[in-house]
């Protein structure tokens, strides 16, 4: 397992906002507004003009005419933009037409340069199971960079002001640790906050004494996460629980009151979009707070 020696923050100067204009992503507007001010980072405002649904403007055809889809995106997009100049961010727009709207915000993300993703979703159960919606679920599983997704039950800022006092920074130990506690110092160093590190175990030992030399060892390995520079200005708790993954980590989440949830996501090598039964679909449909994923191979 990696361990960081002389933890290197993530830049976050040059942050993506992909949003389809509906009503609910405006408290995805707010937290990608709130961190732009926080780290002075430029805004680019990104709406995809969906032509999967799209059809021409006089057709008969189901769908939604064209023009129509344009002239909300261009509107849309000069608000959002002209509300983030007239609080001070750098901010611009882009409008892009594509069929295939992750695969285009993806894309997007790459040829700007973008080092944070910022997008809402409608993450919740159904059939059984965790949807996270096809949109958010391609971005998080292909992103180039960290994805801070705003879930539904994450209320608005007023004003747009980001407080972080608390992070929940979630690892299964393998993937790339490093990467993603890097990412987690970035929000904790700046804001000085308290950072949770914690691993939920899936077994544990036959014995009591076994299972608690399991979780004395898993706690050794997530103290080998954290360099130990981090302790001069943040003091780690670490946190080692049996059970299920998301269960343990929304229980955590909410007893510290979290401000931001890390966690790591696994690279798809298809953008065939499935239902998530996993920790990332529950999480993004019941935090309280931002998620951060960020994805590695």
């Amino acid at each position: 397992m990696p361990v960081i020696d002389n933890p290197i923050g993530v830049e976050l100067d040059n942050i993506l906002l992909a949003t389809d204009l509906n009503p609910e992503s405006q408290v995805a507007e707010q937290h990608a507004h709130a961190l732009a001010t926080r780290f002075y980072s430029k805004v680019t405002v990104a709406n995809v003009v969906d032509l999967s649904i799209a059809i021409p403007t006089r057709s008969s055809a189901v769908g939604v005419p064209i023009d129509k889809l344009r002239h909300k995106g261009q509107e849309g997009i000069q608000k959002a933009v002209h509300s983030l100049r007239e609080a001070g961010v750098r901010g611009e727009g882009k409008i892009v037409e594509s069929s295939h709207v992750g695969p285009a915000i993806v894309s997007l993300a790459q040829q700007i340069g973008a080092n944070l993703i910022v997008m809402g979703t409608k993450a919740q159960r159904g059939l059984g199971k965790w949807m996270l919606g096809s949109v958010a679920e391609g971005v998080i599983h292909h992103a180039p960079c960290p994805v801070v997704t705003i879930g539904p039950r994450v209320k608005k800022l007023e004003p747009p002001v980001l407080t972080i006092e608390n992070i929940v920074f979630a690892t299964d130990l393998k993937h790339d640790v490093s990467t993603k506690a890097s990412a987690a110092l970035t929000f904790a160093k700046d804001s000085v906050s308290h950072i949770h590190v914690c691993h939920v175990l899936d077994h544990t030992g036959d014995k009591q004494g076994e299972t608690l030399d399991l979780q004395l060892k898993t706690e050794a390995e997530l103290r080998k996460c954290m360099p130990s520079p981090t302790y001069e200005w943040c003091s780690p708790q670490y946190i080692v629980e049996t059970g299920k993954v998301a269960e343990h980590v929304l229980q955590i989440a909410k007893k510290v009151d979290a401000d931001l949830i890390v966690l790591g996501a696994h690279r798809d090598v298809t953008w065939f979009t499935h239902l998530s039964e996993g920790v990332i679909g529950r999480v993004l449909a019941e935090a309280e707070c931002p998620v951060m994923t960020i994805c590695t191979e």
